[in-house]
């Protein structure tokens, strides 16, 4: 591990770790990380080691740096944290040290982040019957032989509706958007102006259509 010579920059002196140091994966998630004792280890090493490196390099300082006066400055690396990328694991990427006369900051990306898989929960049982309280609402839907087989069109109809839901909105996003156009272009719509175009049959009127034409030779 060695710490390049500080490079200035618009926010204090930079010390470029080379190369970069990974830390130990990390669990996380949308609230933050889940520090864990190896993870808080493995900090508190590469610490003390980075302090050691600064203390050996004097001619980086105006003068002699003290340990007394250079470890304090290290703020947590736990506070330093940076973003949570989702659920799951991840590894932090130190890329140096930012140092001012207030504070030294590690510089951390997040790497080799590896999301959560979501898993299927399957019934232990074969057949899993689920017994209401007859009387206590006869608008609830009625018993069912709850099978794997079962379960699995229940998923299944559960994301078409929420494909249709969604191409419906698509639909409205988009009926909204063309109205505003029209109206930016031409001006206002008539009162009585038809939401749909008068050429656009329904299939009952295309069925009747053509029931009443004549049938052809």
């Amino acid at each position: 591990m060695v710490l390049q010579s500080p490079k200035k920059q618009t926010t204090g002196f930079l010390l470029a770790a080379a190369p970069a140091i990974e830390s130990p994966g990390l669990p996380c998630d949308l609230s933050g990380w889940d520090f864990t004792q190896e993870w808080r280890t493995w900090a508190t090493d590469v610490r003390k080691r980075l302090l050691a490196e600064m203390l050996s390099h004097a001619s980086w300082f105006s003068r002699p740096p003290r340990r007394e006066l250079i470890e304090p400055l290290f703020v947590s690396w736990e506070t330093a944290a940076p973003p949570s990328p989702g659920t799951g694991t991840a590894k932090w990427s130190l890329g140096g040290l930012m140092m001012t006369q207030a504070a030294i900051t590690p510089v951390w990306t997040v790497v080799e982040f590896v999301p959560e898989q979501e898993t299927i929960t399957l019934v232990e049982d074969e057949r899993e019957i689920h017994l209401g309280d007859m009387d206590a609402d006869t608008t609830a839907p009625p018993m069912v032989l709850r099978t794997r087989d079962w379960e699995a069109r229940k998923i299944m109809a559960k994301e078409r509706v929420r494909e249709t839901r969604l191409k419906a909105q698509i639909a409205e996003h988009i009926a909204a958007k063309e109205e505003a156009r029209f109206v930016r272009l031409y001006g206002e719509l008539d009162d009585n102006e038809s939401r749909f175009s008068d050429y656009d049959l329904t299939d009952e009127e295309e069925e009747e259509s053509d029931a009443d034409s004549p049938s052809q030779l």
